[in-house]
């Protein structure tokens, strides 16, 4: 159950899809720390890509063996920056990604999941994470503070391990992404972190495309996340990401194989950020 729980939970916040066995152990977060060493990460372009009250409302989608061809509407994933804060002494953007499951997947397997990131608003790297899940019987709360100076992950109790230089977490690397100019063919290194582990991700754009949704007509750039180092997690099935060809890089559609099936994630409606707040 808890490898499922994983996939809906990443499913809502549209970025990458890997399920992580185990706690990394020192060699393995050394090997990934070695997987980028050298590497040059992409220092943020357009920092006006995205503002304060931005709202993105998706509606996830889940193909099934056995239901039809229709598919069954599993929720709704949110991605909203609602306001700027101080956090570990920098300003940083609120990154909010809400997540609950609806209709007959509501009431099979209820989720209720808000994750946090603050993201600093001139380097746009993560000084702090948050995760606050409930995924049927499954619970999980818990802060990661991340030393940008010293390169440490910090979760209180737990651990205090070292991490990459300019590290980002599975929400702040996604607003990272849009601030890029992005062409097909391009290969992006991502230095990410998640709860005491390193996981050196890429993100490859593969090609251009003009895509329908709810939310409107778009021209796009199609990208995937991609893992790096093999043998430090697996990686279950493979994730396509449908964002705008402007500078907002806004994410219009995901889809996903899974091992029971597929899922869809569809703009519905969305609001622009106020870029002026500066």
């Amino acid at each position: 159950m808890r490898r499922r729980n994983y996939i809906i939970l990443l499913l809502c916040i549209f970025f990458v899809q890997f399920s992580i066995g185990k706690l990394q152990s020192q060699q393995e977060r050394q090997k990934a720390l070695k997987a980028l060493s050298g590497v040059e990460i992409p220092k943020p372009v357009n920092i006006d890509a995205f503002g304060v009250g931005e709202y993105l409302d998706f509606g996830i989608y889940v193909s099934l063996p056995g239901v039809g061809r229709v598919p069954l509407k599993g929720g709704h994933g949110i991605l909203e920056i609602p306001n700027v804060v101080k956090r570990n002494g920098h300003i940083c953007y609120w990154l909010r990604s809400k997540a609950y499951s609806t209709g007959l997947v509501g009431q099979l397997y209820p989720v209720n999941d808000i994750i946090e990131s603050f993201m600093d608003v001139d380097s746009f790297y993560s000084y702090q994470f948050r995760k606050d899940v409930s995924e049927g019987k499954f619970k999980d709360k818990y802060t990661i503070d991340f030393d940008q100076k010293e390169h440490r992950a910090i979760r209180k109790n737990t651990f205090n391990v070292e991490t990459y230089v300019r590290v980002q977490d599975i929400i702040s690397a996604f607003y990272y992404v849009r601030t890029l100019n992005l062409q097909p063919g391009d290969t992006i290194p991502i230095p990410y972190h998640d709860n005491g582990g390193n996981y050196p991700i890429s993100v490859i754009v593969h090609r251009r495309e003009r895509v329908e949704v709810k939310a409107g007509k778009f021209n796009c750039l199609v990208i995937e996340p991609v893992i790096k180092v093999e043998g430090l997690f697996k990686k279950k099935g493979r994730m396509l990401i449908w964002i705008t060809d402007d500078k907002r890089k806004m994410p219009v559609k995901m889809e996903s194989k899974i091992p029971v099936g597929s899922v869809q994630a569809v703009l519905l409606q969305y609001r622009e950020g106020n870029t002026n707040w500066r």
